[in-house]
This record gives C-alpha cells, structure tokens and sequence, in this order.
C-alpha cells in the first residue's frame, strides 16, 4: 500500500515524534492497534526516545564542529 504518511524525524519533542510514529503505523496498517496502554505502545515509547536522542545527539555534533 503506497501511502504519503511519512514519519517525521526531525523535531526534538519526544510527544511530536511519538504522535508521528502512531500516524505512520495507523496509515500502514489495516489491523486496529490499540496504542495505549498495551506492548506496542512501550515500543512506539522507546522508538520515539531512541529518535529523540539520536536527533539531539546529530545537533550537538552539528553545532560544535
């Protein structure tokens, strides 16, 4: 299925960037998944830490060469 939902990588708020990985996989997907309370939910969580860190990390290491 070709979808123009795309995952945004390159905001810096863990909210924006957890929201944007639970559009991407709703527009994916025809299962329902239920996103609160339940184990996808702490694997969407630690997916949107992981980008969060990388993309502050990239920052920093941007700015201070």
């Amino acid at each position: 299925m070709a979808s123009d939902n795309f995952i945004q990588l390159g905001k810096l708020n863990f909210d924006d960037i957890k929201s944007s990985i639970k559009q991407f996989l709703e527009s994916q997907s025809e299962l329902d998944y239920d996103f609160n309370g339940s184990i996808i939910s702490n694997v969407v969580d630690l997916l949107a830490y992981n980008t969060m860190y990388y993309a502050f990390y990239s920052n920093m290491l941007i700015n201070e060469s």
